[in-house]
């Protein structure tokens, strides 16, 4: 019987995704020195942009977790372990009390875990005694008490858990144009584990929410959600490529535009604080949220461009897989 509590490994909201519950953890333990937003761009994570075509509140984390997680940690020379899947699978009892174990053992090394309850969260903490694991989601102070056999019982109906183990050294610089490469990818590629007739992303996305609301086919709280933290991660783009200019002048026409994104995502936030509480656009509210994203779509490209053209050798030679490594 033991128990643990890592009162340094907390979330706190910013970047409204995974990020905050990675930087929460990697911080404190110094495996990183960066902000939300360097870790965002360096692991790729803030040019992520999906949206379920009716633009539902799961639009957000509609990704492969797995797939990116690992390559989020890989690229910043972390090591990670990692399992998920559904609770209503009949094996469900078997990989939760295996993912009890791992985060306890993650723990006892002095490493909190991300897992996934309703959205990205931390747990930095256990009791053995009292059989629960003690969640830090970044809404409170105090720490939640999870009990061992709820661990994976959410409302969506799946389960999650990462660990980090070990962190090499890596050349920062080598990172940078890494993530401008997944960048251009991002913007370019659809994910392929979400079918296309549900789902857009990159490019593609844009023309999905501008569909949805000239349609009235949408969701309202989804929308909300999108703006929310969809926002975050263009915020924290403008920060990372402004970030990067100091050390690659050649970039300024690409923070130039990822400034100007940052705006209109603002501009969209300005127009979402005023649906509260949650509601159908007026016919006014559309036209105006329509005009602001067919701008960031022209702003993105054009921030996209300026990357590839900077980037093209390498684009060139990765040939039709620009995701390559």
């Amino acid at each position: 019987m033991g128990a643990v509590l890592l009162t340094g490994q907390r979330m706190i909201l910013e970047s409204e995704s995974y990020i905050d519950a990675m930087h929460g953890i990697l911080f404190p333990m110094g495996w990183i020195a960066c902000s939300k937003s360097m870790l965002a761009g360096m692991s790729a994570a803030a040019f992520r942009f999906t949206v379920n075509r009716r633009l539902t509140p799961e639009s957000v984390t509609a990704y492969n977790w797995m797939a990116e997680h690992f390559l989020a940690a890989d690229f910043l020379g972390v090591t990670a372990s990692q399992n998920a899947g559904f609770y209503f699978q009949p094996t469900f009892p078997l990989y939760q009390r295996q993912a009890v174990a791992a985060i306890k053992d993650s723990l006892d090394r002095g490493t909190g875990a991300v897992i996934w309850k309703d959205k990205f969260v931390i747990a930095a903490g256990y009791d053995d005694e009292r059989e629960v694991l003690y969640i830090s989601d970044g809404t409170a102070e105090d720490y939640e008490a999870l009990p061992y056999g709820d661990f994976g019982c959410n409302r969506s109906p799946y389960w999650y858990v990462q660990t980090f183990e070990t962190r090499i050294e890596s050349d920062e610089m080598e990172i940078y144009l890494e993530s401008l490469l997944q960048a251009i990818y991002k913007w370019e590629s659809h994910d392929l584990m979400l079918p296309e007739k549900e789902y857009a992303c990159g490019r593609s996305a844009y023309g999905a929410i501008i569909h949805a609301l000239r349609g009235g086919h949408y969701d309202p709280a989804g929308l909300r959600e999108i703006i929310r933290c969809y926002g975050a991660a263009k915020r924290d783009s403008h920060a990372y490529i402004a970030a990067l200019e100091r050390w690659m002048p050649q970039i300024r026409e690409a923070a130039n535009a990822y400034a100007r994104l940052d705006s209109i995502f603002q501009q969209l936030a300005m127009i979402n604080a005023g649906m509260m509480p949650v509601r159908r656009l007026n016919a006014s509210e559309a036209k105006d949220m329509i005009d602001l994203f067919d701008d960031a779509l022209m702003v993105e490209e054009t921030a996209i461009r300026s990357l590839k053209g900077l980037m093209r050798e390498t684009v060139d030679n990765r040939f039709n897989d620009i995701a390559l490594r």
